[in-house]
């Protein structure tokens, strides 16, 4: 079995963490799945480049304004030039040129996405699962 949880059966083909190592809810997020025994992967995107069409499907299953991260410094420090194309069709490029812009953790788990962290939530994902 894929992943697990303790005193629930829960059956998920896949749970995707998305993030960057360093970031305190990427880790947060992490020890909470390690905790109650939840198998997962991460996906460093600092380290590794996104896919087009997985950028593509979080703008359509999330929205882009939900997605962008207009707190840190990456889009404080980003050039008007390029803040201009977040909203237009070269969104995906900027996003993989700068994915720091990209609010984190993204948690997948199977076809449902969850952007930051909450536990209460996946738990209910995890329930409905069942």
């Amino acid at each position: 079995m894929k992943s697990r949880i303790n005193l629930m059966k829960v059956t998920t083909d896949m749970t995707t963490l998305y993030g960057i190592s360093n970031c305190d809810t990427c880790r947060k997020a992490k020890n909470w799945f390690n905790e109650n025994r939840i198998t997962f992967d991460f996906f460093d995107f600092r380290k590794n480049e996104l896919t087009q069409t997985k950028i593509e499907t979080w703008i359509d299953s999330i929205g882009l304004d939900k997605l962008i991260n207009r707190r840190g410094t990456t889009w404080r420090n980003l050039p008007d030039e390029l803040r201009d194309k977040i909203h237009g069709p070269e969104n995906v490029d900027v996003l993989n040129q700068f994915p720091t812009l990209i609010k984190r953790p993204i948690i997948e788990i199977d076809d449902h996405f969850l952007v930051g962290f909450d536990a209460s939530v996946i738990k209910q994902i995890q329930v409905m699962k069942m």
